[in-house]
Formats: structure tokens, C-alpha cells, sequence
């Protein structure tokens, strides 16, 4: 049947799963400056949406992975590295939201041009702070 540990375990990969838009945040953020008028006030306020969907599932993976980790056997190094990795995430993505509230901050989008490149260069930090924190969670040590 299921137990809590199996339970969390889902959410927590779930979680994960949800935050693998970050992966796609550079990709579809370059797409921002070639966009004009409607369609890139479109696709900011998509991205400001998935962005806050993936902090959402952060804080789910958080909590759902101390938990895990408190039942588990880890290294203090893996346990103090993952911690630094989630809270980096969560400042980078909340930079980034902040900067996508800013862009949206016009319903005509003329600011969005302003701060497209912090957006793009934020959601390229994300990735690959995502990145690294998704492979040390797969080879824990």
C-alpha cells in the first residue's frame, strides 16, 4: 500500500518535473525581442505564469525533499550543496519574476524591450542552476 515516504517521493518528483520549464526559460526567453506588440506581451506573461508555477513547485520540492533527507541517509556536503543550489534557484527566479512584473508593468508592452535582456540572461542562470541541482539530486554522494 502507500506510505508517507512514497507519497512524498512522488510529489517531490513531480516537483521536479514542473521545474523542468527552466530548462526551457533561455529558449523561449530569446524569442522575446522577436516578438512585437501583442505576441510579446503574450509570451512574457506566459513565462511570468511558468515562472511562477516552477517557484511553486519549488518550494514543494523543498519541502517535500527535507523530509526525504531526514529519513535518508546523505553526506552533509550533498545535504549543504543542495540547500545553497534550491535557495540560489529561488532568488534567481525571483529576480527574474521581478523583472517580468516590471515588463508587464504597461498593458501596451512598451517596456518589455527594457528588460528582455535581464529576462534572457536570468533564465539562462535559472537553467543551468536547475541543471546542476537535477544532476546532484540524480547522483546523490
Amino acid at each position: 500500500m502507500f506510505n508517507i515516504i512514497s507519497i512524498l517521493l512522488y510529489l517531490h518528483v513531480l516537483a521536479a518535473v514542473v521545474m523542468g520549464v527552466y530548462l526551457l526559460f533561455p529558449f523561449l526567453a530569446a524569442r522575446i525581442t522577436a516578438l512585437t506588440g501583442a505576441a510579446q506581451v503574450g509570451l512574457v506573461s506566459a513565462l511570468f505564469i511558468a515562472n511562477r508555477t516552477g517557484q511553486l513547485a519549488l518550494l514543494i520540492s523543498l519541502l517535500t525533499g527535507g523530509y526525504l533527507v531526514g529519513k535518508g541517509e546523505y553526506s552533509i556536503t550533498w545535504m549543504v550543496l543542495a540547500v545553497v543550489l534550491f535557495l540560489a534557484l529561488a532568488a534567481v527566479t525571483g529576480v527574474m519574476g521581478g523583472a517580468m512584473r516590471k515588463a508587464l508593468a504597461d498593458p501596451a508592452g512598451t517596456k518589455i524591450n527594457d528588460h528582455a535582456g535581464r529576462i534572457r540572461s536570468l533564465s539562462l542562470v535559472s537553467a543551468i542552476i536547475f541543471f546542476v541541482l537535477f544532476t546532484i539530486m540524480s547522483f546523490p554522494f
